[in-house]
């Protein structure tokens, strides 16, 4: 694939940069007849919308690389008129997370919050490790320990967006639930997070004020870009 530009009456034809990606597929849409538009995120680049051609016909080598929460190396060759996907090599299927239907679900939910959170082509490499780390892990963990795997990927999402909102405001008039304590913990200390251990009613009562901390922010963050 290449395109031409004409300059002083003489046409050049300049072939498209070619780069090797790691990527995460966070989602895929159905484009055209055959093709599907792919988000990748990659560790160097984040967000990147990728045009697969072709890979919707039943002998494309491709499609089967890019289902949603995999990992996978891709050759993308960028134009003009956009950035398309060339070899796709599939690098980690998560298998233990795909068996799961909660544990996938969880990872799903925290795509959907990325996707809300941040746009194309903002790197962050710290939620790429993080994600990583956490898909792996879910299969082995409890339901408490998977409340807080959530809320410390999620924390770490609205930091590093930069909507976070002040600590100060997170105190409820509850003086026995310990959730914004952890919460607060987890901010600071994303990388403890295996460390907490919550009983199954602490565990709820993180996950809900979690929602209610999401919710409050997305609304924020939503009057602040509108």
């Amino acid at each position: 694939m290449f395109f031409f530009c004409q300059m002083n009456g003489t046409i050049y034809y300049i072939m498209p940069s070619s780069r090797t990606v790691t990527a995460l597929v966070f989602s895929r849409k159905n484009i055209q007849e055959a093709d599907r538009l792919v988000t990748f995120f990659t560790r160097e680049e984040g967000l990147i919308r990728v045009i697969a051609k072709g890979v919707r016909k039943i002998p494309s080598s491709r499609g089967g690389h890019l289902e949603p929460c995999t990992r996978v190396s891709a050759i993308i060759h960028e134009s003009r008129t956009g950035i398309y996907a060339g070899n796709v090599e599939t690098e980690e299927y998560f298998h233990g997370l795909r068996e799961d239907a909660d544990a996938f679900s969880r990872a799903c939910e925290q795509v959907r919050l990325f996707h809300r959170l941040f746009d194309v082509h903002q790197p962050v490499p710290e939620l790429f490790d993080a994600l990583m780390h956490a898909w792996r892990a879910y299969p082995d963990l409890s339901q408490e320990k998977r409340i807080v795997m959530d809320a410390t990927i999620s924390l770490m999402l609205v930091q590093y967006a930069g909507v976070m909102p002040d600590a100060r405001l997170w105190n409820t008039n509850n003086a026995n639930d310990r959730s914004f304590a952890v919460m607060k913990y987890l901010a600071e200390h994303p990388d403890h997070a295996s460390r907490i251990a919550l009983s199954v009613q602490d565990a709820g009562q993180l996950q809900r004020a979690m929602k209610n901390l999401l919710a409050r922010t997305l609304a924020d963050a939503a009057m602040v870009y509108s």
